[in-house]
């Protein structure tokens, strides 16, 4: 069956007699807002906010109280500080004496001070210990561990709900995982603690599986990449946001803390009233419940126009080269089994890894130790970090234009190899700046790990999660999402458990893993990865030489011979 007619509609222009060419109409935006701030901003805020009241969740998973605390001033704050008493006594421990009758001077930066018995020699730091390591990143472990589950699941559930039900059902999670904090934090039972984690794990796992092809679904072809790259964007500022709410003037604090952690459940329930004002997923209703009426109603609100004959056609146009009738969403197994969705599968499971392996979690891990040598003061590293996750904001917003500008497949290559340089320059800053602490070296280093967020979230940030959607027909387009995602948990697993002791073994020589792996992705990326910009389905599979489907057959046996 011929798809040139398919192919030849997707054309630059201002798209005002072609409804696949219209721009981001207002409810296309608004569609975008609320399907992300409620999903993907919350999946943000799970992987930020726990790091920011780790000095009083430690000690309330061993079972002491988080307000037995050390009372010092904070640097931008007329508040006091809490600092867990089991900080105090590891760091007197690791100064030979008693932390429950020592008392630590303190220096102008709110830091401890050598220890007078010293004689003026700060101690050495312990040994890496892995397993004490290890049990502290527990709660991230469990997260990522529902992440994973809920990126296995999350097809699932469009195959017995529409997409919209879908996201009510993702909210679920979040308000589950709220209340099993807030539960957990005012009746100390850290066991609850735990199962929120694990909750909104998997609420992010999920969200990462349906809500792309969603916004993939609603968006036209023209600016299909920006919708899609908003995802990422929202991931972002819930980070940042999550970041800002747990300063010790806000929320973090031991009586805070729990209210700091849970109240991101809030955008969820406006979400609850708001959700069914948004059109559903034109590709759904036709494809999946051959209800082409209410497709040509949210068609027509999306695009802002009563002409959508041209989206109506190219939907038809895979639903017939699907089965000629309904379209029914493949497994896993399925999806794994047949040869045409091979290379669509491999590369979003490939650009998935290179996120997650990309190193950007060990450039975060040394950016405060990188902030100090730079001569920035400890108590103010914070807001440093914060600084950074502005960036990270920042770039990501300059994504939204450049990605149906430059295309996908130069925003993730390009900065791919820009990271690669950083990466040697950052190795070598680091390993001859560890004993000499100069200040004009740290500020470079700050300069180079500023310059590696950059890259990062203009391409590996958010190409990955829009990319799936844009290769793959509606059939099999939630199983190679949820493929993708389970390549990017089992990533970061990997790095959670090894990363310490890597780092404990090589220091600043670690990044010269990340460059093994960032060149081996651009390697494969370069010659197996097509450009998605503007393109249709079709042309992917040409790309690949994907033989063209028989819609007669819903599985193709036939090998691709890219």
């Amino acid at each position: 069956m011929s798809t040139a007619p398919a192919i030849s509609r997707l054309h630059s222009g201002d798209g005002t007699d072609d409804s696949t060419q219209r721009g981001c109409t207002s409810w296309l935006l608004i569609s975008c807002i609320i399907l992300t701030i409620t999903t993907s901003f919350v999946f943000g805020w799970g992987l930020a906010a726990p790091n920011m009241y780790n000095d009083f969740t430690e000690p309330f998973l061993k079972g002491k109280d988080s307000c037995s605390v050390d009372i010092r001033a904070h640097p931008l704050s007329n508040e006091t500080v809490v600092v867990p008493a089991i900080v105090a006594d590891n760091n007197a421990a690791a100064d030979g004496t008693n932390g429950g009758n020592s008392e630590k001077k303190m220096n102008e930066n709110g830091d401890a001070a050598v220890d007078e018995k010293s004689d003026g020699q700060p101690k050495k730091n312990e040994a890496f210990n892995f397993i004490a390591e290890l049990v502290k990143g527990i709660p991230q472990t469990i997260f990522l561990i529902g992440a994973f589950i809920g990126a296995i699941t999350g097809p699932s559930w469009v195959k017995v709900c529409d997409r919209k039900r879908t996201v009510f059902v993702n909210y679920i999670f979040c308000f589950a995982s709220s209340l099993c904090v807030l539960l957990g934090s005012g009746f100390q039972k850290p066991w609850l603690f735990y199962l929120s984690r694990l909750l909104l794990g998997y609420q992010g796992g999920m969200a990462c599986a349906v809500v792309p092809p969603f916004i993939n679904e609603i968006s036209s072809q023209r600016v299909r990449g920006t919708a899609g790259a908003g995802f990422q964007l929202s991931l972002t500022i819930g980070i940042l946001v999550a970041q800002i709410v747990g300063l010790p003037f806000i929320a973090g604090t031991c009586e805070r803390w729990g209210w700091g952690l849970s109240i991101v459940f809030l955008l969820p329930l406006v979400g609850v009233f708001v959700l069914f004002l948004i059109p559903n997923s034109p590709t759904q209703m036709i494809g999946t419940y051959n209800n082409e009426e209410q497709a040509i109603i949210d068609l027509k609100k999306l695009r802002g126009t009563n002409n959508v004959q041209a989206d109506l056609e190219l939907i038809r146009e895979q639903t017939r080269q699907t089965g000629g009738g309904k379209t029914e969403s493949l497994s896993i197994p399925q999806v794994l089994t047949s040869a045409h969705y091979r290379w669509p599968m491999l590369t979003t499971v490939v650009l998935q890894f290179a996120q997650a392996l990309s190193g950007v979690n060990a450039v975060f891990f040394y950016s405060s130790k990188m902030f100090e040598k730079a001569g920035i003061p400890k108590g103010y590293i914070p807001y440093a970090n914060i600084g950074t996750g502005a960036i990270n904001v920042l770039a990501t917003i300059v994504s939204l234009f450049l990605i149906e500008k430059l295309g996908r497949k130069k925003l993730v290559i390009y900065p791919m190899i820009v990271m690669i340089f950083v990466f040697g320059v950052l190795t070598a800053l680091v390993e001859y700046n560890e004993s000499r602490n100069n200040a004009v070296l740290g500020f470079i280093s700050v300069i180079f790990i500023l310059l590696f967020i950059v890259c990062f979230a203009v391409g590996l940030g958010p190409i990955p999660f829009l990319y799936g959607s844009e290769v793959c027909r509606p059939e099999a387009r939630d199983s190679v999402q949820s493929l993708g995602l389970i390549a990017n948990y089992i990533g970061n697993i990997l790095l959670s458990l090894f990363f310490p002791m890597l780092n404990s073994m090589l220091g600043g020589y670690v990044f010269l893993i990340f460059v093994l792996f960032v060149a081996a992705h651009v390697a494969f990326l370069w010659f197996k990865m097509p450009e998605t910009k503007n393109k249709s389905i079709e042309y992917a599979e040409q790309f690949w030489k994907i033989p063209v489907k028989n819609p007669n057959e819903k599985l193709l046996p036939a090998t691709a011979n890219a």
